[in-house]
């Protein structure tokens, strides 16, 4: 019988980027050519074709919104690798608000 893996309990990015060998070692995972050939698979495998068009613009909408998450994903699990910078944006103090 397979033991049972131990649950993660999610923590806060700041704890994450504190973590300097999480994120180090999160970089060596992804920056594998095996890993990254398989998501380029998953992403164009998933994506829209004009075969998997509906004639219902909703369930179309569906699709694109839920294949957007899918990519954000694993782009979202490649920024965990790069901790934010803390320089500010030279923005107007008009579109700070944003």
């Amino acid at each position: 019988m397979p033991a049972k893996k131990k649950a993660v309990v999610p923590i806060k990015l700041e704890h994450w980027f504190n973590d300097l060998k999480s994120v180090t070692r999160l970089k060596e995972i992804i920056d594998d050519p095996t890993l990254r050939q398989a998501i380029a698979i998953l992403k164009e495998a998933s994506g829209p074709t004009v075969t998997s068009l509906d004639a219902d613009p909703q369930a179309n909408s569906h699709k694109l919104a839920w294949y957007a998450g899918y990519r954000d994903a694993f782009n979202d699990l490649e920024k965990l690798t790069h901790r934010p910078s803390n320089t500010k944006t030279n923005q107007p103090d008009e579109w700070t608000h944003l």
